[in-house]
């Protein structure tokens, strides 16, 4: 054991950091307790900000799945059955594993969101890799969505509250209805705390009737709304660090429709660092890809059409990953969960569970929402030796 001390102790620190950063974060989190020059190290800004970006490479799924739903005597939602699990996407015949599960009770307006590595639902916040639940401050605002945001410059994510200003109105289901005020609040959470006691009210307003579609791209939130009976579409952007909003731009028209109908399989996507809007044909199973060509001018290409037979009804564009020995692929989710690589017109079917779940990509990052003092009772000090 001492030579083996020995020798690693002999191992420049760039190299002793570079190993370190390569490990799962669970393996990373264990080795805090081998030395105190280890915890030193694992634990400095320098690390956890390296060791973040290093693992953009190895994405994996995040798996929510909701078994089991407890109901009132009137049938009302009272509680339900939260499993966290993940799924490595680099390996093949990968399975899904759970992590941890909880018991949510359930709130007048139980949203639930997979967002940049965290789940928001009913007004807490849920980071998977620590298992941490806490409770964020609740809006007095009738609530639109949540989106949570990653800042990689300062490793905190911030998290974006889009919401009413009428009470009692039902902003989700105003679809053709007459524009209504929308206004925009957010809070942000630092690595290691402490959790905001307030929402940061933003001064910008929007007039739309509903909010069809969001995602974040580079730092950019986006979303899709409509206005008015002709259901006019524009999306908005808001970047996220200096919280100022971008010119809004227009949307191509849905190849697939005549005229637009209440319910469309339209969504928003970052894919590979760029803003996607797929629209989709359940009919001819179909998915057009267009993407922003100018932004000032309004245009948009359309640059990809991919076959999708057999995947259902509805899907959901979860992201791009990057992953080991090929040039990139789209997760999509429906009736199936698949890869799909562009370049190759190639389908890798994944594991998908039949009962309701959520589906999110989710990389190990360095991060804690609330400060813990942890027990520094190195198993072999290696500085003594």
């Amino acid at each position: 054991m001492a030579l083996m001390s020995s020798n690693i102790m002999t191992l420049p620190c760039d190299v002793l950091v570079d190993i370190l950063s390569r490990l799962s974060l669970k393996h990373v989190h264990q080795l805090q307790t081998v030395s105190k020059l280890w915890f030193k190290i694992i634990s400095s800004p320098h690390f956890r900000k390296l060791y973040n970006m290093k693992s953009m490479t190895r994405p994996r799924a995040r798996v929510v799945q909701v078994p089991d739903t407890k109901f009132s005597p009137s049938w009302e939602m009272i509680s339900r059955t939260i499993i966290i699990s993940a799924m490595d996407l680099n390996i093949d015949n990968s399975k899904i594993q759970e992590e941890f599960s909880f018991e949510d009770i359930m709130a007048p307006q139980h949203s639930f969101i997979i967002s940049s590595n965290l789940i928001i639902f009913n007004h807490k916040v849920c980071n998977p890799t620590t298992k941490e639940i806490i409770d964020i401050p609740i809006s007095s605002h009738p609530s639109i969505s949540f989106d949570a945001t990653y800042i990689p410059s300062n490793n905190t994510y911030k998290i974006v509250h889009l919401y009413g200003t009428k009470p009692g109105h039902d902003y989700n289901f105003n679809y053709g209805g007459s524009p209504l005020e929308f206004r925009f609040e957010t809070l942000t959470l630092r690595d290691g705390g402490p959790i905001p006691s307030s929402w940061k009210a933003l001064t910008h307003q929007e007039w739309f009737s509903s909010k069809i579609e969001s995602t974040c791209v580079n730092g950019v939130v986006h979303w899709l709304l409509e206005r008015g009976p002709r259901m006019e579409r524009r999306i908005i952007s808001m970047d996220i660090e200096s919280e100022d909003f971008l010119s809004s731009v227009g949307c191509p028209n849905n190849p697939y429709v005549e005229e637009a109908p209440i319910f469309e399989n339209v969504q928003l996507a970052d894919l590979n660092g760029r803003l996607c809007l797929a629209y989709y044909s359940e009919e001819l199973f179909r998915l057009d890809l267009y993407f922003v060509k100018d932004r000032t001018n309004q245009e948009w290409v359309k640059e990809h059409t991919i076959n999708l037979s057999g995947m259902g009804s509805w899907f959901k564009i979860v992201g791009y990953v990057q992953l080991q020995g090929n040039n990139g692929d789209i997760v999509i989710d429906g009736k199936q969960l698949i890869l799909y690589n562009i370049e190759e017109n190639r389908f890798r079917s994944l594991p998908r569970p039949k009962m309701k779940i959520h589906i999110g990509l989710y990389f190990d990052r360095c991060f804690k929402l609330e400060s813990t003092k942890l027990s520094m009772q190195p198993t072999v000090d290696f500085l003594s030796n």
